[in-house]
């Protein structure tokens, strides 16, 4: 990934995607009858609340999320009731929890696996239900990797979907796998779901910019095919140490997010799926976890997870920005923080032991980022100053979104906004940057100036 423009110490230079944002075309308004939403792809394996989470502990979620500008949830099912019953009995609680919102946040199945074995009990299941999501009166169904590498199998598979009355809006992986997609793929894209209603590009795995232009070539081709685009954005992907996935794709901090905002912004897309809420295994969660710092969520294999919080609150300005067709004002000055919890220079890694347990960098084609990024949201111009340690850096910032990055130390750095000579906002970060500890296994931790951790407590 080429790295972005960054404000290093106290140099002013602003970061591509603002560059970019500046210079954009305002959104269309919505003209499907799908009409612009905002969902995020929900791991039924992995509830927030636990193995056992009961209706309350969804419940709580969907008020997380709705608060946020989320609305719904595409629910990512590795199997169904023949194959693992307990995806469907989930499912189920899940739709009864969504339907206290009243009309407020739907949901719909993203079959995964051995779920597309039966797109028949899904439609059935849930097509009546009160919370499903519907377009044109017909149940929106999804998938992940539709038919896997069998193309045939995935045509066959969206044919069924057809037969069976939904508004399927399927992800399958072209010919080129994860590769970046191409004009020339895009089209291939089109011409495969010309049965389906749409398509979702998952695009978690992949680096901020590559994602950013495989969305626009996608948008290029399936709006000529009145094909309902379904783009994502993501906000970090690491894989775990502990499995055979363990690679890394650098955002430096949320500009990354921001830059797949902004390009769905642009290509005027349907919906956008943020990707994910709640994936711990690969480190694409946005969802609060109970805590400001760190906190074990549903299994210890996935480790302490550091709070992601700052990329879903951050994302709230994109988010107004995409349903509305405009910018919106910003009236509240905010800034997010976004570190490693240790250096990832090959000096440090080499000093703490690069190849051994978790200390072992995972794979990425670009150098991890060693430095604190802060994204601020500003009112009117502010200066902003880091301080770790005996170091000071301070930054004049302008009215509306700006991105600061600098070098960080080991110790806890702090965070002040000042106006005319006065403390506007000022945050300690909840987490040290260490030295010699690799307990947050190369994840980003995210702060902000007025933290909203909602959730389990």
């Amino acid at each position: 990934m080429k790295r972005r423009t960054l404000l290093l110490g106290c140099l002013s230079m602003p970061p591509a995607w603002m560059s970019a944002r500046v210079s954009a075309a305002p959104a269309q308004a919505a003209t499907s009858p799908a009409g612009k939403r905002v969902l995020a792809h929900y791991m039924v394996a992995w509830p927030r609340g636990g193995p056992n989470a009961c209706i309350d502990d969804y419940i709580a979620e969907v008020r997380d999320a709705q608060q946020r500008g989320i609305d719904g949830f595409a629910l990512n099912c590795g199997g169904w009731n023949r194959s693992e019953p307990l995806y469907r009995a989930r499912v189920l609680t899940m739709y009864r929890a969504a339907e206290q919102f009243g009309n407020g946040f739907k949901l719909f199945v993203s079959a995964d696996g051995k779920a597309q074995n039966e797109l028949d009990d899904i439609v059935h299941t849930t097509a009546g239900l009160p919370a499903q999501l519907t377009v044109g009166g017909k149940p929106v169904v999804s998938s992940y990797a539709l038919g896997g590498k069998d193309a045939a199998h995935c045509e066959a598979l969206i044919a069924q979907a057809e037969s069976l009355g939904a508004h399927f809006v399927p992800h399958f992986v072209p010919s080129t796998g994860e590769a970046e997609i191409s004009d020339a793929v895009a089209s291939e894209v089109a011409n495969r779901c010309r049965a389906a209603q749409g398509y979702f590009y998952f695009g978690a795995a992949g680096a901020p910019d590559s994602l950013a232009r495989s969305i626009e070539h996608l948008a290029g081709a399936l709006k000529p095919a009145g094909k309902l685009f379904m783009a994502p954005v993501t906000p970090y992907y690491r894989g775990l140490a502990s499995g055979t996935n363990y690679r890394a794709f650098e955002t430096g901090g949320f500009s990354g997010m921001a830059s797949e905002w902004l390009a769905a912004i642009r290509a005027n897309v349907d919906w956008v799926q943020i990707v994910t809420w709640n994936d711990w295994a690969e480190s694409t969660y946005v969802a609060p976890i109970g805590s400001n710092s760190r906190a074990q969520v549903y299994n210890p294999r996935f480790g302490a997870l550091l709070s992601h919080t700052a990329y879903l609150d951050a994302s709230r300005y994109f988010i107004e920005w995409f349903k509305r067709g405009a910018a919106p004002a910003i009236t509240q000055d905010r800034f997010f923080y976004f570190y490693r919890l240790h250096p990832v220079g090959v000096g440090a890694m080499t000093g703490i032991g690069a190849s051994v347990g978790a200390a072992t960098a995972p794979r990425s084609r670009t150098p991890l980022t060693g430095q604190i990024h802060v994204t601020t949201f500003l009112a009117e111009p502010a200066i902003l100053t880091i301080v770790q340690g005996g170091a000071r850096t301070a930054h004049d910032l302008p009215a509306g979104v700006s991105e600061v990055a600098v070098p960080s130390i080991p110790g806890t750095p702090r965070f002040t906004l000042i106006r005319n000579g006065r403390t506007i906002a000022e945050r300690k970060g909840e987490e040290p940057i260490r030295s010699n500890d690799l307990s947050g296994a190369f994840n980003y931790f995210s702060g902000s100036s007025a933290s909203s951790q909602a959730g389990r407590g």
